[in-house]
């Protein structure tokens, strides 16, 4: 899928745990469908900070979403928010 140029603001990025549920799919499932097992995946959705590009890659045709809009990240984007506006 085609990256954009433009930075997408984290308020409309999806984790990997959000996308699959609004599949309505569980991790077995999705895990199936990624071609990984269900512990990966579930290594995954908690932090996908260091994923490789391939793998990136088949999250984006797998969830049908370009990766602009997949938050990789050891968290959830909305936890990002928090901490940016978070002024302590």
């Amino acid at each position: 899928m085609m990256v954009s140029k433009e930075k997408v603001p984290y308020f409309l990025k999806f984790s990997l745990a959000s996308l699959r549920i609004r599949k309505g799919w569980t991790q077995d499932e999705a895990a199936k469908k990624l071609g990984m097992t269900r512990d990966t995946l579930r290594r995954y959705e908690k932090d996908c900070s260091q994923l490789d590009y391939q793998t990136i890659e088949k999250i984006e045709k797998v969830y049908n979403i370009p990766q602009d809009y997949i938050f990789f990240g050891k968290s959830t984007a909305f936890s990002v928010i928090l901490e940016k506006e978070d002024p302590t």
